[in-house]
């Protein structure tokens, strides 16, 4: 054991010698171990060189927060509307379009009309028919010859209907009527003020056309009745339905429509039947006429005999009309 140890003791002092005599130049031995030793301050390029570029330091808290109410700001508008504008749009156009195809009807609309009719006080006769529709106001007017205002003293109704209670309430000779439905029908009896019959009116609902405007006029002189310039001792006979076609502004079949110079075009005349009937707001002074008749707004019709001048009133300051044949072109 001991002459094994000295001997290898012996050994190395040579090995080393042999291996430091031998050993490869300075640069060489540089070279050959450049891979692995770590490279110098010479300015070359190090392999395990890590700049302050690549490097991504920490955040501040101001920015985290910021991030994250980011993020939750978005979460939330995006759970709390889904859809994009022009999505939202095309949503809102279906909606509108399902709601006008649900609320107008099959049906056409009623074509609204304005009537101008003589109320017959004869037992035997039949009442008037006013024609209602269900979602509009059908206003009816109580007149007289004159065309002034009949006051109401009570009304009695059967049907679907509703009457506005302003008018019910109140001294009036106006009635707005509504009816409950598409099809009510019923009747009204109407009280006048000084007139000991009973006026009475049938209510028709239907699709077709609806009375705006009805106005009712009773024959003879009622209480608000205005004096007339002139009295011809004639007047207008309960049920004369061309007087009556004349007040609503049209004519009667096989009328002739005459030309009005010297007025406005509020007057207008036509013949029929061998007499002339002149529709006007003006006060007729001469000649004199053989029956007349107005609306609640003062216009006026009057029938007297074939002429080709007329006198007129209009507030107070004469005029006078010349009448001519129409000529149509």
């Amino acid at each position: 054991m001991s002459s094994t140890l000295l001997m290898f003791a012996t050994a190395v002092p040579v090995v080393f010698a042999q291996d430091a005599v031998d050993m490869p130049p300075e640069e060489e031995l540089s070279s050959s171990l450049g891979e692995f030793l770590p490279p110098d301050d010479s300015g070359e390029e190090a392999v395990f060189d890590f700049g302050d570029e690549g490097m991504e330091f920490e955040r501040s808290s101001q920015e985290l927060e910021q991030d994250f109410r980011k993020e939750a700001f978005d979460a939330a508008l995006k759970n709390l509307l889904p859809l994009e504008p022009d999505e939202i749009r095309t949503v809102l156009e279906r909606f509108d379009r399902t709601i006008e195809s649900s609320n107008v009807p099959v049906h056409p609309y009623p074509r609204p009309e304005s009537a101008v009719q003589h109320v017959s006080l004869d037992p035997g006769s039949a009442p008037l028919i006013v024609k209602l529709a269900y979602g509009y106001v059908t206003t009816l007017s109580i007149l007289d010859s004159s065309g002034s205002p009949w006051p109401i003293e009570d009304i009695s109704w059967v049907g679907d209907f509703e009457i506005m209670e302003d008018t019910v309430k109140s001294t009036t000779h106006l009635l707005r009527i509504s009816p409950g439905g598409d099809f009510a029908h019923g009747n009204i009896s109407l009280r006048l003020l000084g007139l000991d019959a009973p006026v009475v009116f049938t209510f028709e609902t239907n699709r077709d056309l609806v009375h705006y405007r009805f106005d009712a006029i009773i024959p003879g002189n009622g209480p608000m009745a205005q004096t007339p310039l002139i009295d011809p001792g004639i007047s207008i006979a309960a049920g004369d339905t061309d007087m009556a076609t004349a007040l609503a502004g049209m004519m009667p079949p096989g009328a002739k429509r005459l030309t009005v110079e010297g007025v406005d075009t509020r007057t207008t005349a036509f013949s029929y039947n061998d007499m002339t009937y002149v529709r006007t707001p003006l006060t007729l002074l001469s000649p004199g006429w053989d029956s007349s008749v107005a609306s609640a707004d003062g216009t006026r019709v009057y029938m007297l005999q074939e002429t080709p001048v007329l006198l007129l009133s209009d507030q107070g300051r004469m005029v006078r009309a010349h009448l001519t044949e129409h000529e149509d072109l």
